[in-house]
Order: C-alpha cells, then sequence, then structure tokens
C-alpha cells in the first residue's frame, strides 16, 4: 500500500517526513498566512495626526518555505508563496524530508499565525 500522509502544522518552524521506502514522493502544501495590517495610523481629517484606528493598507506574508532531502535544499519559495507543488521527487527508504517555514516579518511570526497543510504522496499520480 503506497504511502500517504497529511497533516497540519502551526506557527513557523520544520516539519520532518520520515520516507518509508524507495520510491517518487509528492509533496503538496498549502500555506494560511496571516491578515497583518500596517499598524500605522491614517491620517486624519484636516491633516492631523490621525485617529490610530483602521491601520493601514494590508502588509502581505513574507513566509519562505525551504524543502530539504537529507539536508540539502531541493526547493525554495518566494517570500509569500500560499503553497507549493513539489512532484516526483526521488527518494531512497530512510530518507529525512524537511519542510521549514520562516519569515523575517514580525507578524508571521506570532503564535498560531500561520497554518501550513502538507500532503505526501508515494508513487506516480
Amino acid at each position: 500500500m503506497p504511502f500517504v500522509q497529511s497533516r497540519t502544522e502551526t506557527n513557523l518552524g520544520t516539519t520532518t517526513v520520515n520516507i518509508p521506502t524507495t520510491d517518487t514522493y509528492d509533496f503538496v502544501g498549502t500555506i494560511a498566512p496571516p491578515s497583518a495590517q500596517n499598524p500605522a495610523a491614517s491620517q486624519g481629517p484636516g491633516g492631523g495626526a490621525g485617529t490610530g484606528v483602521g491601520g493601514g493598507p494590508r502588509i502581505p506574508s513574507q513566509i519562505v518555505t525551504v524543502i530539504n532531502q537529507n539536508g540539502t535544499p531541493i526547493y525554495t519559495s518566494n517570500p509569500g508563496d500560499m503553497g507549493f507543488s513539489l512532484r516526483a521527487v526521488q527518494c531512497t527508504a530512510g530518507d529525512v524530508i524537511t519542510v521549514v517555514t520562516s519569515s523575517s516579518l514580525a507578524s508571521d511570526q506570532q503564535p498560531n499565525a500561520m497554518r501550513l497543510t502538507l500532503a505526501t504522496s508515494e508513487g506516480p499520480i
């Protein structure tokens, strides 16, 4: 029976997949980033300092995903990508795949601010 695994992780960090058998594997992930707003106050009527409510324009997430096979990077996303699809990766039994999410943006680093859903499946599509 082919290896199939789906998991959801919260927070930035490392997710590990231990490969059970030699075969090709697909890794598909979706990222639900926080919806942050610029904390700067909007300008008030008449050019005043503003009310301090409403925030500013949305700040896009800067989450970067790196997928490593036995410590060697095989995929790096662009900052803010909402997911990835890495197909037909040749793996050997015992390989360790790590999916590392990181960000330099403070709102991405908050507890439970982002969610990664990772699906791993063995064999051809």
